[in-house]
Protein backbone atom coordinates (compact mmCIF):
# COMPACT_ATOMS: atom_id res chain seq x y z
CA UNK A 1 0.00 0.00 0.00
CA UNK A 2 1.34 3.52 -0.90
CA UNK A 3 0.70 6.54 1.08
CA UNK A 4 1.22 9.99 -0.37
CA UNK A 5 3.17 12.30 1.51
CA UNK A 6 3.65 16.18 1.67
CA UNK A 7 6.55 17.13 -0.06
CA UNK A 8 9.33 19.72 0.79
CA UNK A 9 11.11 19.52 -2.77
CA UNK A 10 11.63 22.09 -5.52
CA UNK A 11 8.22 23.31 -6.99
CA UNK A 12 9.30 22.93 -10.26
CA UNK A 13 9.15 19.24 -9.59
CA UNK A 14 5.18 18.65 -9.79
CA UNK A 15 5.12 20.51 -13.39
CA UNK A 16 6.44 19.47 -16.63
CA UNK A 17 9.92 19.61 -17.76
CA UNK A 18 11.80 19.34 -21.22
CA UNK A 19 15.05 18.94 -22.71
CA UNK A 20 18.20 19.24 -20.78
CA UNK A 21 16.44 20.07 -17.46
CA UNK A 22 14.19 16.69 -18.12
CA UNK A 23 17.52 14.79 -18.87
CA UNK A 24 19.35 16.20 -15.42
CA UNK A 25 16.12 15.36 -13.48
CA UNK A 26 15.26 11.92 -15.52
CA UNK A 27 12.03 12.81 -15.63
CA UNK A 28 10.17 9.58 -17.25
CA UNK A 29 6.74 11.30 -17.95
CA UNK A 30 3.49 12.49 -16.05
CA UNK A 31 -0.28 11.01 -15.99
CA UNK A 32 -3.08 13.56 -15.75
CA UNK A 33 -6.31 11.90 -14.19
CA UNK A 34 -10.13 13.86 -13.66
CA UNK A 35 -12.53 12.18 -11.60
CA UNK A 36 -15.34 13.08 -13.98
CA UNK A 37 -18.43 15.18 -13.18
CA UNK A 38 -19.99 12.27 -10.72
CA UNK A 39 -17.16 12.62 -9.06
CA UNK A 40 -16.28 9.02 -8.92
CA UNK A 41 -15.00 8.63 -12.49
CA UNK A 42 -11.17 8.07 -13.08
CA UNK A 43 -10.09 9.53 -16.42
CA UNK A 44 -6.53 9.05 -17.06
CA UNK A 45 -4.22 10.11 -20.03
CA UNK A 46 -0.25 9.86 -19.78
CA UNK A 47 2.36 11.93 -21.90
CA UNK A 48 5.91 11.19 -22.74
CA UNK A 49 8.49 12.91 -21.52
CA UNK A 50 11.88 10.46 -22.33
CA UNK A 51 10.26 7.82 -23.62
CA UNK A 52 13.46 5.47 -23.53
CA UNK A 53 13.46 5.82 -19.42
CA UNK A 54 9.91 4.08 -19.31
CA UNK A 55 10.73 0.42 -19.28
CA UNK A 56 8.37 -1.98 -18.31
CA UNK A 57 9.66 -2.24 -14.56
CA UNK A 58 8.56 1.67 -14.23
CA UNK A 59 5.63 1.17 -15.98
CA UNK A 60 4.64 -2.34 -13.85
CA UNK A 61 5.74 0.23 -10.06
CA UNK A 62 3.82 3.00 -11.41
CA UNK A 63 0.65 0.58 -12.09
CA UNK A 64 0.72 -0.78 -8.63
CA UNK A 65 1.13 2.87 -7.28
CA UNK A 66 -1.90 4.44 -8.86
CA UNK A 67 -3.99 0.81 -8.48
CA UNK A 68 -3.10 0.95 -4.58
CA UNK A 69 -4.25 4.51 -4.33
CA UNK A 70 -7.55 3.49 -6.61
CA UNK A 71 -8.42 0.60 -4.54
CA UNK A 72 -6.39 -0.16 -1.50
CA UNK A 73 -7.89 0.59 2.09
CA UNK A 74 -11.67 1.47 2.50
CA UNK A 75 -11.38 4.92 1.58
CA UNK A 76 -9.14 4.75 -0.88
CA UNK A 77 -7.62 8.22 -2.12
CA UNK A 78 -8.09 8.51 -5.66
CA UNK A 79 -11.87 6.76 -5.34
CA UNK A 80 -13.48 9.91 -5.53
CA UNK A 81 -12.70 13.85 -5.62
CA UNK A 82 -14.48 14.06 -1.76
CA UNK A 83 -12.25 11.63 -0.21
CA UNK A 84 -9.02 13.39 -1.93
CA UNK A 85 -10.53 16.69 -1.22
CA UNK A 86 -10.79 15.69 2.79
CA UNK A 87 -7.23 14.03 2.43
CA UNK A 88 -6.27 17.77 1.07
CA UNK A 89 -7.92 19.19 3.65
CA UNK A 90 -6.28 17.37 6.42
CA UNK A 91 -3.08 16.89 4.73
CA UNK A 92 -1.73 19.88 3.45
CA UNK A 93 1.10 19.22 0.86
CA UNK A 94 3.27 21.53 -0.35
CA UNK A 95 1.63 24.70 -1.04
CA UNK A 96 1.68 24.92 -5.27
CA UNK A 97 -0.51 28.49 -4.96
CA UNK A 98 -3.68 27.93 -7.79
CA UNK A 99 -2.10 24.45 -8.61
CA UNK A 100 -3.38 22.80 -5.31
CA UNK A 101 -1.13 20.61 -3.04
CA UNK A 102 2.17 19.10 -3.58
CA UNK A 103 3.01 15.12 -2.25
CA UNK A 104 5.44 12.63 -3.19
CA UNK A 105 5.68 9.08 -3.24
CA UNK A 106 9.34 7.53 -3.36
CA UNK A 107 10.54 3.87 -3.94
CA UNK A 108 13.77 2.61 -4.39
CA UNK A 109 14.17 3.13 -8.16
CA UNK A 110 11.48 6.18 -8.84
CA UNK A 111 9.75 9.09 -7.72
CA UNK A 112 6.20 10.37 -8.30
CA UNK A 113 5.25 13.80 -7.32
CA UNK A 114 1.73 14.23 -7.68
CA UNK A 115 -0.18 17.65 -7.61
CA UNK A 116 -3.58 17.51 -6.41
CA UNK A 117 -6.52 19.83 -7.00
CA UNK A 118 -9.40 18.56 -6.75
CA UNK A 119 -12.36 20.82 -8.54
CA UNK A 120 -15.15 19.47 -10.99
CA UNK A 121 -13.18 22.89 -12.90
CA UNK A 122 -10.02 21.35 -13.62
CA UNK A 123 -8.01 18.09 -13.85
CA UNK A 124 -8.03 16.61 -10.09
CA UNK A 125 -4.48 15.12 -10.27
CA UNK A 126 -1.08 15.55 -11.79
CA UNK A 127 1.60 12.78 -11.45
CA UNK A 128 5.46 13.60 -12.46
CA UNK A 129 7.88 10.48 -12.75
CA UNK A 130 11.15 10.59 -12.02
CA UNK A 131 14.37 7.87 -12.14
CA UNK A 132 16.22 8.03 -9.33
CA UNK A 133 19.63 7.39 -10.86
CA UNK A 134 18.98 10.90 -11.77
CA UNK A 135 16.42 12.52 -9.60
CA UNK A 136 18.68 12.16 -6.32
CA UNK A 137 22.15 13.07 -7.67
CA UNK A 138 20.62 16.35 -9.09
CA UNK A 139 18.54 17.06 -5.86
CA UNK A 140 21.92 16.57 -3.83
CA UNK A 141 24.23 19.09 -6.25
CA UNK A 142 25.93 15.79 -7.52
CA UNK A 143 25.31 17.15 -11.37
CA UNK A 144 27.28 20.10 -10.61
CA UNK A 145 30.96 19.54 -12.11
CA UNK A 146 33.99 19.87 -8.87
CA UNK A 147 36.34 21.89 -9.26
CA UNK A 148 39.14 19.48 -9.72
CA UNK A 149 39.38 15.93 -9.35
CA UNK A 150 41.34 12.74 -10.31
CA UNK A 151 41.32 10.25 -12.61
CA UNK A 152 43.51 7.58 -14.50
CA UNK A 153 44.37 7.90 -18.08
CA UNK A 154 42.94 4.87 -20.04
CA UNK A 155 46.05 4.44 -22.14
CA UNK A 156 49.06 4.41 -19.68
CA UNK A 157 47.15 4.08 -16.56
CA UNK A 158 49.02 6.85 -14.82
CA UNK A 159 46.92 9.03 -12.12
CA UNK A 160 45.87 12.13 -13.27
CA UNK A 161 44.37 15.63 -11.89
CA UNK A 162 42.06 17.50 -13.58
CA UNK A 163 40.80 20.77 -13.50
CA UNK A 164 37.43 22.46 -14.25
CA UNK A 165 37.38 24.79 -17.60
CA UNK A 166 41.14 23.89 -18.19
CA UNK A 167 41.87 21.55 -21.14
CA UNK A 168 44.12 18.87 -20.62
CA UNK A 169 45.35 16.90 -17.26
CA UNK A 170 47.81 17.76 -14.43
CA UNK A 171 50.51 14.90 -13.79
CA UNK A 172 50.57 14.07 -9.95
CA UNK A 173 53.75 12.85 -8.02
CA UNK A 174 51.41 10.11 -6.47
CA UNK A 175 51.32 8.28 -9.74
CA UNK A 176 53.07 4.80 -9.41
CA UNK A 177 53.53 2.19 -12.25
CA UNK A 178 50.48 0.14 -10.74
CA UNK A 179 47.18 0.82 -13.00
CA UNK A 180 45.03 -0.88 -10.27
CA UNK A 181 46.66 1.05 -7.44
CA UNK A 182 46.10 4.56 -8.62
CA UNK A 183 42.69 3.68 -9.81
CA UNK A 184 42.83 2.66 -6.18
CA UNK A 185 44.31 6.25 -5.10
CA UNK A 186 42.02 7.82 -7.64
CA UNK A 187 38.65 6.56 -6.22
CA UNK A 188 39.93 7.34 -2.59
CA UNK A 189 40.44 11.01 -2.86
CA UNK A 190 37.51 11.70 -5.20
CA UNK A 191 35.81 10.07 -2.23
CA UNK A 192 36.99 12.57 0.05
CA UNK A 193 36.19 15.37 -2.54
CA UNK A 194 32.73 14.02 -2.67
CA UNK A 195 33.30 13.62 -6.50
CA UNK A 196 31.19 11.03 -8.12
CA UNK A 197 32.08 8.44 -10.69
CA UNK A 198 29.85 10.13 -13.20
CA UNK A 199 31.15 13.75 -12.39
CA UNK A 200 34.71 11.55 -12.64
CA UNK A 201 33.93 10.53 -16.02
CA UNK A 202 32.25 13.66 -17.05
CA UNK A 203 35.26 15.88 -16.32
CA UNK A 204 37.61 13.37 -18.31
CA UNK A 205 35.77 13.65 -21.13
CA UNK A 206 35.51 17.99 -20.99
CA UNK A 207 39.19 17.52 -20.28
CA UNK A 208 40.09 16.21 -23.42
CA UNK A 209 37.31 17.40 -26.09
CA UNK A 210 36.25 20.94 -24.28
CA UNK A 211 33.77 21.91 -21.64
CA UNK A 212 30.84 22.12 -23.59
CA UNK A 213 30.38 18.40 -25.12
CA UNK A 214 27.67 16.51 -24.39
CA UNK A 215 29.57 13.64 -22.82
CA UNK A 216 31.07 16.62 -20.08
CA UNK A 217 27.42 16.47 -18.42
CA UNK A 218 27.28 14.21 -15.09
CA UNK A 219 24.09 13.08 -15.41
CA UNK A 220 24.54 11.79 -19.07
CA UNK A 221 25.92 8.95 -16.93
CA UNK A 222 24.18 5.68 -15.31
CA UNK A 223 24.84 7.07 -11.23
CA UNK A 224 24.65 3.37 -10.78
CA UNK A 225 27.85 2.25 -12.56
CA UNK A 226 30.93 2.65 -11.41
CA UNK A 227 34.18 3.61 -12.81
Amino acid sequence: MYNLIPAQDDVKLFFGMESETAERYGTIGYLRADFGKSGFEFWTAWFDIQNHLKTPTFKEEFDNIIESLRNDGQKPLFSSRAVLELFCCANPGKDLSDSGNGYIIRTQKYSCYFRCKPSTYDYDIYCFSYDNRFLLPELAGKHEMPEFCYSVLSFTGELIKIKLNTPGYYKVRESTPDRNKNREIANINNALLEVTPAQEEAMFIGSLFGWEVPGAKPWKYDKCDSL
